[in-house]
């Protein structure tokens, strides 16, 4: 790393540092003294922050996207900001462990508030841990007729009241696990890396457990409890990490991980997290968390939509800018390239907040010559047709889409 890729920059009080909607030339900043204040205004969801100070950091999201900021800044007294090259957040990451931690829990919370305003989960305002709701979710998983969450969510519960020589709610967990035992088949972590068949079950909701895992190829769904149904939450693929949240905070699962088909998983501990991965691996990491909380803010804008038959078309867009970004390919490339995304129409329709689609709402969707529908996948044969049908929609609806 040169000394000359790493800049201060100075700001007198009162100077915007960064305006709404202005492109991020690839560079990530870090307080170095002073304070910034943020205007969020217009932006999507509540923030909790509004400044930032000393040690905090900004642009991420921006950088590794390359989106528009969404946020204004300012100075609110005289500032100084350390500017790194985004190409060089890994190796400059590596060598301070206090700062990456504390720069993930940040973006890690704020991706956690956007699922929540995604999901509108009536979830406590609390991440206590509150072992009997892994027997609350098991009773839900039996009824999804899954019985491998189930006894996954009750052996976490079980094990839990064995530590903690506790007996509530044990002889009810124990009777509801010898009618599902046969379904437990944890699997072995013999390596770091290891290949895992479709349907194997990583962690579940509510489940207290703090190890990262990294999508190496194949896909893994995310998905929670709402109001009884199965919400999902994201499919990642290769590059996505996940699992993080748990790690920040020390707080129970806030959704459940399984495996959509054949699997290559990285699975990392706490405790190695910095010894046993590299700088690359760890600028993938903060890459991921990046294009999650920019697709996150998508989706918030796909849920305000009123025709279900748009968020579909508008989240299929979403998708292929999102995959455009995490493997660098040419936007010009894109246009015509037959992109695939890994997801059924059952999960497309839950992710766009649509519980049931009329059914000449599907038979259209379906008649779409630019789409090929699979059971797991959807094919979009030309990017720039899809642009052309959300255009339709909004010149014929007055709504902006995408």
């Amino acid at each position: 790393m040169s000394v000359e890729d790493i800049k201060i920059v100075t700001y007198s009080k009162g100077a915007a540092i960064v305006v709404q909607n202005s492109v991020n030339t690839g560079n990530f900043f870090i307080v170095k003294s002073g304070r910034v204040s943020v205007d969020s205004e217009h932006i999507v969801v509540d923030h909790e922050l509004a400044y930032y100070e000393a040690g905090d950091s900004f642009g991420l999201v921006s950088a590794l996207t390359e989106h528009r900021f969404l946020v204004t800044l300012f100075a609110d007294t005289d500032v100084e900001l350390v500017q790194i090259p985004i190409r060089l957040l890994g190796s400059y990451l590596k060598e301070r462990k206090e700062l990456a931690m504390k720069i993930l829990g940040l973006y890690s919370r704020e991706l956690r508030t956007l699922q929540k305003h995604l999901s509108k989960a009536n979830k406590p305002a609390d991440r206590e841990y509150h072992p009997e709701r892994l027997v609350q979710n098991a009773r839900t998983y039996l009824s999804w007729q899954k019985p491998n969450l189930a006894a996954y969510s009750l052996q976490a519960f079980l094990k839990w009241s064995k530590e903690n020589n506790s007996t509530d709610n044990v002889q009810e967990a124990s009777d509801l696990f010898r009618s599902v035992a046969s379904s437990y088949k944890p699997f072995p972590w013999d390596n770091m890396q290891s290949t895992l068949e479709a349907g194997e079950v990583l962690f579940v909701e509510s489940e207290k457990s703090n190890e990262i895992y990294v999508v190496l190829e194949g896909n893994v769904k995310l998905f929670g409890i709402v109001r009884g149904f199965e919400y999902v939450i994201d499919v990642l693929g290769p590059g996505e990490i996940f699992g993080e949240m748990s790690l920040i905070d020390n707080a129970p699962r806030m959704a459940s991980a399984i495996t959509e088909t054949k699997s290559k998983i990285l699975r990392v501990t706490p405790e190695n997290l910095f010894e046993s991965v590299g700088p690359s691996l760890l600028q993938k990491i903060f890459e991921s968390i990046a294009r999650r909380i920019w697709f996150s803010h998508q989706r918030l804008v796909i849920l305000r939509l009123k025709t279900p038959v748009t968020r579909l078309y508008a989240y299929l867009y979403n998708s292929i800018r999102d995959q455009d970004i995490r493997l660098g390919r040419n936007l010009d490339v894109s246009l015509s390239t037959p992109h695939t995304i890994y997801i059924q129409m059952e999960e497309l329709c839950n992710m766009c907040g649509i519980i049931k689609l009329k059914q000449e709402s599907i038979d259209e969707f379906k008649a779409d010559t630019n789409l090929v529908i699979e059971p797991n996948r959807i094919t979009i044969k030309s990017r720039k047709r899809l642009e052309e049908k959300l255009g339709h929609f909004k010149s014929k609806e007055g709504q902006i889409v995408a």
